[in-house]
């Protein structure tokens, strides 16, 4: 089962807002929040955490708690449980997908027109060809950008793995003889969105949370 919970963090809260949340972070990732230097990166980060403590409590995992959370050697956030989950954000947004059978990562990205010259090595020739389809071909790359980086956070090494290593042009791929899934949600509008799982996320719940 997969679980995703979602939030907009539409303004910056009060000294007491901001002391209330914290309070229900253990210590480091209390710390860890307080280091970043925007209010809005402060709030992302505390609410990616709480929505996570949410996203458990629908999986009924609400015992589960966010002390146990260790890192792997690429900094990658895990339970040492059966219990998998990724955390994403941009701009305003920020969602946390969990589940409770295999591997899962996931991928939000505000569209904005940048130089897309700089990416050219980050995608193959075969993901290019359908990019350069688009009639928007921005809206086209943050399609690939947040299926490729859905799928290498599900793998578990982020940009560790070379992006032009996994082709997302379908909706299934493979990375070292494992199978990941691939689907797209819409949240927001201006956003793309990407799930990757090694069970098939067709069925993942998909909540709105207010925080």
């Amino acid at each position: 089962m997969i679980v995703c919970c979602y939030t907009e963090i539409a303004k910056e809260w009060s000294e007491q807002e901001l002391t209330d949340r914290l309070l229900l972070l253990p210590t480091p990732l209390r710390q860890a929040a307080l280091r970043k230097k925007q209010w809005i990166d402060r709030q992302l980060s505390i609410g990616g955490k709480l929505l996570l403590t949410e996203a458990l409590k629908h999986l009924g995992k609400g015992n589960m708690s966010l002390a146990d959370i260790k890192y792997n050697s690429h900094h990658r956030p895990y339970f040492e449980t059966d219990i998998d989950f990724n955390i994403s954000h941009s701009g305003n947004m920020v969602v946390c997908c969990v589940t409770d059978s295999g591997q899962i990562g996931i991928d939000i990205e505000q569209i904005k027109e940048i130089d897309l010259v700089d990416y050219t090595d980050y995608f193959t020739p075969n993901e290019w060809s359908i990019i350069n389809d688009y009639t928007n071909r921005f809206e086209g790359f943050y399609d690939f950008w947040t299926r490729k980086e859905a799928v290498l956070k599900a793998i578990g090494t982020g940009f560790h793995t070379p992006l032009s290593s996994v082709d997302v042009s379908g909706n299934e791929t493979k990375y070292n003889g494992i199978l990941y899934h691939i689907q797209a949600r819409q949240i927001a509008n201006g956003y793309k969105l990407h799930i990757a799982a090694t069970t098939k996320p067709e069925g993942a719940d998909v909540i709105k949370v207010n925080l």
